[in-house]
């Protein structure tokens, strides 16, 4: 059964609800953890030296943390683009993901603030790029990519009765507000609790651009976010918006849910690979 969102509920929770870039700090931690509880002894032991004793999932959200300090990490992508047509990453997003798990190859040989800085980075933009609402549709046919679908746009949620933006809905709206009070812990072990080991391998199969590609499928395909709440014209009057509403909140909440423990795997094997040995 599903379960229902009260129009009350949601009201007193976005009131309340501080929301950030990205997934945010819960769903953030939550992969982390996830990830965390699937390395191996020895993997676990040297990333976690590599940044001062201490769990990734302390610095998940590093980089939402001190993007505003920062100049040069804050204009890192925090969306993922791809071609509309193949679903294939694209452009400086997808580059700079390979070049941060490359360097991280070479761990050994980085200096100290340089490697701590690209590990902080992968393990929260990795996250990122797992969030279907951090996924860009381009139309690659032309001499330059042309931005067709991201989402940047309002929609209207029925029980809140006003205009609230898609991205930050996908950001950390529906984890806060699916399972309010839950933290990372929570998330952590209702949703890895018994995965099927032929899950895992299924899910952590392939390359990193194999895994976007899957996401960016996901999301074009099973998930049809843009499909089911698509944008409209930013003049538009409230009654006009796409309404994502309580039944529609609850499908997103389980999409959510789920991209959230396929990162956590997906980041484990990356982790496993480069520090396991």
């Amino acid at each position: 059964m599903k379960r229902i969102i009260t129009t009350l509920a949601l009201v007193c929770i976005l009131g309340s609800t501080n929301l950030c870039f990205g997934w945010g700090r819960d769903a953030h931690a939550a992969i982390a953890y996830i990830a965390e509880r699937h390395l191996t002894p020895t993997a676990k032991a040297n990333i976690e030296k590599c940044i001062d004793g201490h769990s990734i999932v302390y610095y998940a959200s590093w980089l939402d943390n001190y993007r505003a300090a920062e100049k040069s990490w804050g204009k890192l992508s925090h969306v993922a683009h791809y071609d509309i047509a193949t679903c294939k990453p694209i452009g400086k997003p997808y580059k700079y993901m390979k070049s941060s798990i490359n360097k991280l190859k070479k761990y050994r040989e980085l200096p100290d603030s340089a490697l701590k800085v690209t590990i902080y980075h992968f393990v929260h933009s990795f996250g990122d790029y797992h969030c279907p609402g951090h996924v860009a549709y381009y139309d690659c046919s032309g001499e330059k990519p042309k931005k067709l679908i991201t989402s940047s746009y309002d929609i209207y949620l029925q029980s809140q009765k006003s205009r609230y933006n898609y991205h930050k809905l996908w950001d950390s709206g529906i984890v806060q507000l699916y399972q309010k009070g839950w933290g990372y812990m929570d998330w952590g072990h209702a949703l890895d609790s018994s995965v099927p080991e032929e899950y895992i391998k299924s899910v952590t199969e392939g390359t990193l651009a194999d895994w976007m590609t899957d996401i960016a499928t996901r999301t074009k395909y099973e998930y049809n976010i843009y499909g089911r709440a698509p944008a409209k014209d930013k003049l538009a009057d409230d009654n006009e918006l796409s309404v994502v509403d309580g039944d529609m909140f609850n499908d997103f909440a389980e999409i959510a849910a789920k991209q959230i423990l396929i990162a956590g795997l997906r980041m484990a094997k990356v982790i496993n690979e480069i520090f396991g040995e």
